[in-house]
């Protein structure tokens, strides 16, 4: 959302508003809902007014919150969809992926820390049965992306952190996409299997930084084998756009030919 929030000044106004439409993207409030008063959102979150007026500022003027004078802040209709997009808007480009990978790794690097030293026993239990699946289904991309996904919001909601949570939920497509491309390669989604079973032994063991170390060799790897794909993709496109040129000159030249001319 980096658009988005271009105008904010501060890192803690940037903070605020991350976090705001983080909950508000995840159902806290619902469309038409107003939200808790500057004073209260001052005692949530810790900071001066002056830095919580300027996030209200931003999300009304992107058009999740609209700013009602002497009423209060409420929740506009399609704001959790209207956060997704923003963030899809700024996937344009190669750097914009990069971007996004590299605030996944910070972000779930976090979630499977805290779900190491929270989750229960019946929700580490879900991820038991989660990988289990995911083992049972190798062979069926559709269903494997699915329970890929789940997995790493299941994680997130172990972390007991329903702000980072609902961050991880706000591009939760995007998300998938990226899953499901990086997995096109051969042997990717049994490769997958392994390295989610050692996030998760690391979380029964309830060992924060272990579990840390392997969400970050998993994300990396992929990550590496989504950027590698791109650029097959990319070159696959210019070769078949070379060749399309090539085609229309050749018929160009064909139709410009004297009629009967032979090609001796």
């Amino acid at each position: 959302m980096g658009r988005a929030n271009a105008g904010l000044r501060s890192t803690r106004s940037e903070q605020v508003f991350t976090h705001l439409g983080a909950m508000i993207a995840e159902g806290k409030w619902r469309p038409g809902e107003k939200i808790p008063p500057e004073s209260d959102l001052c005692q949530l979150f810790d900071v001066a007014r002056s830095t919580v007026r300027e996030a209200l500022k931003a999300l009304a003027f992107v058009g999740v919150l609209k700013m009602r004078h002497g009423d209060g802040t409420y929740v506009m209709e399609g704001a959790s969809q209207l956060l997704e997009r923003a963030v899809r808007r700024e996937l344009g480009s190669a750097q914009s992926i990069d971007d996004l990978c590299e605030a996944r790794v910070a972000l779930e690097s976090e979630l499977v820390s805290l779900c190491a030293q929270r989750a229960s026993e019946e929700e580490l239990q879900g991820l038991e049965s989660l990988c289990h699946e995911m083992e049972m289904c190798a062979s069926v991309p559709e269903r494997f992306h699915q329970l890929d996904l789940e997995f790493h919001l299941a994680i997130a909601r172990g972390s007991k952190s329903r702000i980072l949570a609902g961050l991880l939920v706000t591009i939760r497509e995007l998300l998938g996409e990226l899953i499901k491309k990086s997995q096109e390669v051969p042997h990717a989604r049994e490769l997958a299997c392994t390295h989610h079973r050692k996030v998760l032994a690391a979380m029964k063991h309830r060992k924060p930084r272990k579990a840390q170390s392997a969400i970050r060799t998993h994300l990396t790897v992929f990550q590496r084998r989504y950027k590698i794909l791109q650029k097959l993709e990319s070159k696959e496109r210019q070769g078949r756009e070379q060749s399309g040129r090539s085609i229309s000159v050749k018929t160009s030249d064909a139709q410009m030919a004297p009629a009967g001319a032979t090609g001796e």
